[in-house]
């Protein structure tokens, strides 16, 4: 049995996803470990303009449409976490996943605690300091918040580091 019994990775749907969903597959296998997909999203906002100027509609239209493009988003994110879990049990990996909507950072914590995860792998876009300042780092939070170790797969920039 190896150091991490209980990985999880907190995936989205980008380029950098692939990388972090890779690196904890590969420690799940290398460690015999169950692996744990957890993916967020946030929730729209909805302010007085969103119902009159953005959608030309009364509050009633405007949340059945928000309605429709939350069903086609989660159908959407289900069939793409099931992807995931194909290919790791494919690997031989116990796996398993989850989806909250909400602040980030602060649920993917609270599903590590909830999971009990020795390990959380996370990934980070590497922007720029005002960037971070003005919009938060969900790694920055969950690396200073989380209750267990924490892996942070750093985004490569091809212009910072170009590949023979």
């Amino acid at each position: 049995m190896g150091q991490y019994q209980r990985i999880l990775a907190a995936i989205d749907q980008s380029a950098l996803s692939e990388q972090v969903f890779a690196t904890a597959l590969g420690l799940a296998k290398s460690q015999g470990a169950h692996l744990h997909l957890a993916h967020c999203f946030t929730l729209p906002l909805p302010t007085n303009l969103d119902f009159g100027d953005r959608y030309r509609a009364s509050a009633k239209e405007f949340l059945a449409i928000a309605q429709e493009q939350m069903d086609a988003t989660l159908e959407h994110t289900r069939q793409w976490l099931d992807t995931l879990e194909a290919q790791a049990q494919e690997a031989g990996i116990e796996v398993s996943w989850d989806w909250r909507g909400g602040e980030v950072g602060p649920q993917i914590c609270d599903i590590a605690k909830q999971y009990e995860a020795d390990l959380i792998v996370i990934g980070r876009r590497g922007r720029g300091r005002l960037q971070t300042a003005l919009l938060g780092s969900v790694s920055n939070y969950v690396l200073h918040h989380a209750h267990c170790s924490v892996l942070v797969v750093q985004h490569s920039n091809d212009k910072k580091n170009p590949q023979p």
